[in-house]
This record gives structure tokens, sequence and C-alpha cells, in this order.
């Protein structure tokens, strides 16, 4: 199975959320227990929607400017954007049947 989810940077995240269409954004760290908990729900996430929404994440450690830039207190952070413009935004751990039903009411 191809990995779906994308990584980004700060440098490419107005590119990545500019685009026409959905965009389920993870803001995460290393070491965090919950974000690496998120990660496999994240890749069967993007083969549930694959073609409707794309997934991404970014390293908020690595690239703090990011967690400044929206204000990250917890990760993980999700950020759902829809052309464009940020829609919602949720907070921690969620399952992929919670998670699946976020996305599902915004699309």
């Amino acid at each position: 199975m191809a990995r779906k989810v994308t990584d980004v940077t700060g440098m490419d995240f107005a590119d990545v959320t500019a685009q026409h269409g959905t965009t389920l954004f993870d803001l995460w760290s290393p070491g965090c227990a919950p974000c690496a908990a998120l990660a496999p729900i994240l890749d069967d996430l993007a083969q549930d929607f694959d073609g409707e929404v794309r997934i991404c994440k970014a390293d908020v450690a690595a690239d703090t400017t990011l967690g400044a830039r929206f204000a990250v207190r917890s990760v993980p952070t999700l950020a759902l954007y829809r052309d464009g413009a940020e829609v919602d935004r949720i907070v921690g751990l969620r399952s992929r049947a919670q998670l699946t039903a976020w996305i599902e009411d915004h699309l």
C-alpha cells in the first residue's frame, strides 16, 4: 500500500491549503504518544477518502513557525481546510470512526 499522507513544512503549507478541495492537516510532534497512535488512522483515512480529501502532516517541533502561526497548544491538532479556508479544528486523539464522521460532516 502506497503512503498517501503527505509531509509538509511551513514553506509549502500555504500551497497545500490553497488548493481547491478538502485538506486535513495534522500538526503533530515526535514523542507524542497520541500523535503516534493517530498516524495509522490517518493512513487508513487517506485510503478511505482517496480522491476526496488530501491528508497532510507537519512536525511542529521541527517547524516551530507552524506551531506559532496556528497557536498550537497541544498535539495532535487537526485542521480541516476547504478551498483554502479553515472550516474546523479538533485537538487530541480521536478514533477512526470519529474522524470519519468529522470529515464527512464537512464534505
